[in-house]
């Protein structure tokens, strides 16, 4: 893991200039910097968090051959195709994925890619042909922002700032960015390609930038089939999935640093160190964040996963005082609002992680949308089992086992998308509601893609492609990158997504159990009270447990004079903290209004 930037055409960058932007990278990558400068044309920078092959003849950027590799990311299946390439007659000089990669693109060109299973944002030059290719990963998870101000130049890098300060863009406001968050809340920032800043964009997942004499070509390069053969018999599909899942959590343990585990109380991460601790043998440490909020307080299953696993885990307490302290040096290193309350407290997490010395993180980010998370899928598999003609079981199930937690008044109809397969108001939830305070809201309608014409499986890949996932990876690599940590995500695997994806349909929920397949595939990793709880928490925060808006100090915080009410208008936003802020979507607003006021102050 580490940050990367760079140009193609435009002027070379002074050396005043390289050494701004190498303090910008330090968190991303303390354990180097190296700078290519072809003369001409290109110049890649690197800041190095050494993970694998801790030598310096790994460092980069990376020379091999006629190409330069500037590489953030990891490549978790490298030793399997360092064999392949050494039957090519590939003689390889580190130990490295680095070099790996390198070898890869020399051999097979951008078609590498395919062969890929990890997480990437890498520059890649050619010398002979002159062209500069920019690339992300299937999933998205390592950040490539980029400006272009014509056909043929470019300048990118890891973080916004680093291309804002490279490319001499003077910070004004995405205003449709702005009016995203605001009205329709943390899933619709990666309907669009833009940054918080007007002119800096980011490069989607899964897609290739070639810039050379005949300017600039975007490629998505990969996209998912929903078209597979599914499994008839769901007992051999549950094997598969849990093969898969088992070769992604191994792959993705290989490192020469240690490694910790994020776990809570839910199915997804006591998975992923079950499998660690129970299949791998691996010697396993978790860490997780304490809830004082009983609707989230999950230390109870916590404490029977470091029972069933003998493991040990850190109870981390996110800190209450200076919370707008706190929060500002977080939306100032975004130069971003973050996302939810959720991420807020997930920093103090990583924090301690570093403290105990620790590099690399796994976490479950990617099993809610690969294998049904939510209460909606809940619905829209009630729909289609309806329409299969067996629809009764599964609503009694629902009413039964699921509804009574749910608490969004939108999802209670069981019959929700038998009746409206259209209906879609929930994801952005509110947001009339909330577009009332804005001035001149500029904010996207909903939308989504199509993939498949299963109601589910549609649904699914919106999330995780467009939605959630997107949103989820953004901060985790923002907050672990903050404290020199590497994030590493064992669901978001192209193989392992494919094993999902022939799951047979009417077995994705069983019994009114969300991620029944992973729960029967992970049978024997996860105490049984951990695998079989029906009550589903997520990783949750409530804005009100940190800072209440009716305290004097706070108050001024919120209605002191700031470019925030060039956006809101401020008359309506008193009388809106003046009201009884009882609900979770109130908590939700007035976090993201106030995250918005100090990325706009910060500008």
């Amino acid at each position: 893991m580490c940050g990367i930037a760079g140009r193609y055409n435009g002027n070379p960058f002074p050396d005043k200039l390289i050494d701004e932007c190498s303090m910008l990278l330090a968190r991303r990558g303390p354990d180097g910097f190296g700078v290519y400068n072809d003369g001409n044309y290109v110049q890649l920078l690197h800041s190095r968090l050494a993970i694998i092959d801790l030598t310096n003849r790994a460092a980069q950027p990376f020379a091999y051959g006629d190409i330069v590799i500037s590489f953030n990311g990891e490549i978790y299946n490298y030793l399997e195709l360092r064999k392949e390439l050494e039957k090519k007659g590939i003689v390889f000089r580190t130990e490295s994925d680095t070099e790996v990669l390198a070898a890869s693109w020399a051999v097979w060109g951008k078609s590498c890619l395919a062969r890929l299973d990890g997480m990437w944002s890498l520059a890649v030059y050619d010398k002979v042909c002159n062209e500069l290719t920019l690339a992300t990963d299937h999933f998205g998870e390592k950040p490539l922002f980029y400006a272009s101000d014509s056909d043929s130049k470019i300048v990118f890098g890891s973080r916004v700032d680093v291309v804002a300060l490279l490319a001499g863009i003077r910070y004004e406001p995405d205003l449709i960015q702005v009016s995203n968050i605001l009205i329709n809340g943390y899933k619709s920032l990666n309907k669009n390609n833009n940054s918080f800043v007007k002119g800096i964009k980011r490069l989607p997942a899964a897609s290739l930038m070639v810039i050379g004499a005949n300017g600039i070509k975007y490629e998505q390069y990969w996209s998912p089939r929903l078209d597979v053969e599914i499994y008839r018999d769901p007992e051999e599909a549950i094997e598969n999935l849990k093969s898969e899942l088992l070769h992604a959590i191994k792959i993705r343990l290989r490192s020469d640093v240690p490694i910790a585990f994020c776990l809570s109380g839910g199915i997804d991460s006591s998975v992923l160190i079950g499998a660690a601790v129970k299949e791998l043998g691996y010697k396993a440490s978790g860490f997780t964040v304490v809830n004082e909020d009983e609707r989230y307080d999950e230390r109870h299953l916590v404490n029977k996963t470091k029972e069933f696993l003998g493991v040990e885990s850190v109870f981390v307490s996110p800190p209450k005082r200076d919370f707008l302290t706190s929060l500002d040096a977080m939306v100032r290193d975004r130069c971003a609002p973050v996302s939810t309350m959720s991420y807020y407290t997930q920093n103090a997490l990583y924090e301690h992680m570093a403290g105990f010395g620790y590099k690399v993180a796994l976490s479950g980010t990617g099993a809610d949308e690969l294998f049904t998370g939510y209460y909606d899928h809940h619905l829209l598999y009630i729909a289609e089992r309806v329409l299969e003609g067996d629809g009764s079981t599964p609503i009694q199930n629902w009413e039964e086992f699921v509804n009574p937690f749910l608490r969004n008044p939108l999802l209670k109809n069981s019959r929700l998308y038998v009746d409206d397969p259209s209906f879609r108001e929930h994801i952005y939830y509110r947001s009339k509601e909330y577009a009332e305070f804005v001035i001149d809201p500029k904010q996207e309608n909903f939308s989504e893609r199509k993939y498949s014409n299963s109601l589910l499986r549609n649904r699914m890949m919106n999330e995780l492609f467009h939605e959630a996932v997107p949103v989820i990876t953004a901060e985790d690599d923002a907050n672990a990158m903050y404290y020199s940590i590497e994030n590493r995500s064992p669901y978001l695997s192209r193989p392992l997504l494919d094993a999902s994806l022939k799951l047979p349909g009417k077995h994705l929920i069983h019994d009114g159990w969300a991620k029944y397949a992973l729960r029967r595939a992970s049978v024997d990793w996860v105490h049984p009270d951990v695998l079989w709880s029906r009550r589903k928490m997520g990783f949750n925060a409530s804005l009100f447990e940190y800072f209440d808006p009716k305290e004097q100090n706070n108050r001024d915080f919120l209605m002191c004079n700031s470019p925030l009410f060039d956006i809101i208008d401020r008359e309506k936003f008193r009388r809106y903290i003046d009201s009884d802020l009882n609900l979770n979507s109130d908590s939700k607003f007035l976090f993201n209004v106030i995250n918005l006021k100090i990325f706009l102050e910060a500008l």
